[in-house]
């Protein structure tokens, strides 16, 4: 990320893009890449909040490092969420910067618990 931001005071745009960088810098994004189907984008999403519970049923600590400096725990599995997240966003033209904005504008307008659901 040569324009001096760090990950710490990135907005949601600039992550979404610094994701699909990585993602293209490692050869799974951009020219030679292999094509993602949604479906598969999808579960492979799905399979790092299940990676998360995987933490949790082991009762990991929320954040630890490997002895190869490799982050892992609960934190580590949101993070790759959020970085898949952001890589197939930009695959599929999401803005969620814009979405999640949206979304949260849409929600403060919602009932409490949207009307009494369980969950």
């Amino acid at each position: 990320m040569g324009d001096g931001v760090t990950g710490n005071d990135m907005t949601l745009s600039q992550l979404q893009t610094a994701c699909y960088e990585q993602a293209k810098a490692s050869g799974w994004a951009g020219p030679g890449a292999r094509e993602i189907p949604f479906p598969e984008a999808m579960a492979l999403l799905h399979s790092e909040v299940s990676e998360a519970l995987e933490c949790w049923r082991n009762n990991e600590p929320i954040t630890w490092t490997s002895n190869r400096g490799k982050p892992e725990g609960i934190s580590s599995e949101f993070a790759d969420v959020i970085i898949r997240l952001g890589h197939y966003a930009c695959i599929y033209g999401v803005d969620l910067q814009k979405a999640v904005a949206d979304k949260l504008a849409y929600n403060a307008t919602r009932p409490y618990r949207h009307g009494n659901k369980l969950g």
